[in-house]
C-alpha cells in the first residue's frame, strides 16, 4: 500500500472473503495485524489441500483464492477475464518428489532414462507436470525417453510430444506396491511447500517413513539448491485469483489484495517456531536469495513461462500464453 515511499490512497472501501492455505505466510491476515487502507477481509484457512482450495475458490461468495495455472489458462483461452495477481503461496522445488527402492541402482535423475515412472497424478497435474518440467529443463532428460505411468492416458487426447504414457496407479498405496514389486522404477508423490520441499519434514517424508524399502531419489538440499542456482527453476504451478464480482465492484481490489498478501508474506517469520524458521533461512542461504516474492520479476516470469511451455507442448493447453497475459 506504498508507492515510491508514499501511502497509496484508495478511493473505495471493499470487503472480501479469502480462502487461504494455513501457513506462516498467511497468518498475519488471520490475526488482523496487517492493515490495508480501503480493504477488510475474512480469511478461511481450514483447507490444507490445494485441490480442495481450488474447489472452494469457485464458490460464489469467495473473492480471493487459488487456481492451477493450467486450468486458469484453459479458462482464459475460452474467453474468461484475467483475474490472477502475482502472489505464489506454496511453490515447491519438485525435486524430492521422486521415490525409488532402497536397493535401486538409480542414484541421479539421469538414471531414469528408459525407466518406468509412475504416479496416481496425471502428467498435466500441478505436481506431475512440474516434476517432469524439472527433469526436462533442469536435469536435461528427454521426456520421450521415459516410460510414464501416470493418470489415465485415454484422457491425454493431444499428445504433441509423443510421450510414452500408460495407465498409472489409482492411489499412492498402489504406487508403492508397484514400486516395491519392481513394476515401477520411480514413484512421484506430492511434497510440502517452500522450504519443506527442500529439507523434508513434510507429507512425503511421512509417506516414506511408513513404507520400508523406499527412499527419496534427490534428498540432498545442496543438490536441490545447486540445481536452482544453475537453472533458475523453482516451479510455479498455482496462481492467486480474484472473483469477478469483487473486481467489478472495486477495480482497486487487485492492488489492495496484493498489498495485503505481500505484507503477510513479509511477516512469515513471526509465525514460525525456531526449527521452522531455521529451515526458511537455510533455504534462502542455500539458494542465494529469497524466491518467495510476490511479483512478476524475471525469476517468476521464467518459471511461469517454463511450466506453460511444457503443458502446451504436452497438449494440455491450446496455445502458449505469455506470463504477462495472465495477470489483471
Amino acid at each position: 500500500n506504498y508507492v515510491k515511499g508514499k501511502l497509496r490512497i484508495y478511493s473505495m472501501n471493499s470487503h472480501v472473503k479469502m480462502v487461504l492455505p494455513p501457513a506462516p505466510w498467511t497468518k498475519a491476515l488471520e490475526d488482523g495485524s496487517v492493515k490495508v487502507p480501503g480493504l477488510t477481509w475474512e480469511a478461511m484457512t481450514e483447507i490444507a489441500g490445494a485441490p480442495e482450495r481450488f474447489v472452494a475458490t469457485h464458490a460464489k461468495d469467495v473473492d480471493v483464492g487459488e487456481n492451477g495455472l493450467r486450468r486458469y489458462i484453459i479458462d482464459l483461452l475460452k474467453g474468461a477475464p484475467r483475474l490472477a495477481i502475482p502472489a505464489f503461496f506454496g511453490r515447491e522445488h519438485m525435486q524430492r518428489n521422486l521415490l525409488v527402492r532402497e536397493d535401486s541402482s538409480l542414484i541421479h535423475p539421469r538414471d531414469l532414462v528408459g525407466k518406468n515412472i509412475g504416479s496416481r497424478l496425471s502428467v498435466w497435474s500441478g505436481t506431475g507436470a512440474a516434476v517432469l518440467m524439472m527433469l526436462e529443463q533442469a536435469y536435461h532428460l528427454s521426456l520421450g525417453d521415459l516410460l510414464i505411468c501416470m493418470g489415465d492416458p485415454d484422457k491425454f487426447h493431444n499428445n504433441r510430444m509423443g510421450l510414452q504414457v500408460r495407465h498409472g496407479p489409482a492411489s499412492d498405496d498402489e504406487g508403492f506396491d508397484l514400486l516395491l514389486k519392481g513394476e515401477l522404477d520411480a514413484l512421484i508423490l506430492t511434497s510440502g511447500p517452500r522450504y519443506f520441499s527442500m529439507f523434508g519434514h513434510d507429507r512425503l517424508e511421512e509417506a516414506v517413513a511408513a513404507q520400508p524399502g523406499v527412499k527419496v531419489l534427490i534428498d540432498d538440499p545442496s543438490m536441490i539448491a545447486e540445481t536452482y542456482r544453475r537453472s533458475g527453476l523453482y516451479p510455479i504451478s498455482d496462481l492467486v485469483v480474484l472473483g469477478k464480482k469483487a473486481v467489478a465492484a472495486d477495480p482497486e481490489v487487485p492492488a489492495k489484495v496484493l498489498a495485503a498478501l505481500s505484507e503477510a508474506n513479509k511477516r512469515s517469520s513471526n509465525y514460525r517456531d525456531e526449527a521452522e524458521e531455521k529451515l526458511a533461512q537455510d533455504e534462502i542461504a542455500l539458494l542465494g536469495s529469497d524466491p518467495h516474492q510476490y511479483e512478476l520479476g524475471p525469476e517468476q516470469r521464467k518459471n511461469i513461462a517454463a511450466y506453460t511451455d511444457l503443458v502446451y507442448r504436452m497438449g494440455a493447453i491450446e496455445r502458449y500464453v505469455e506470463p504477462e497475459e495472465l495477470f489483471i
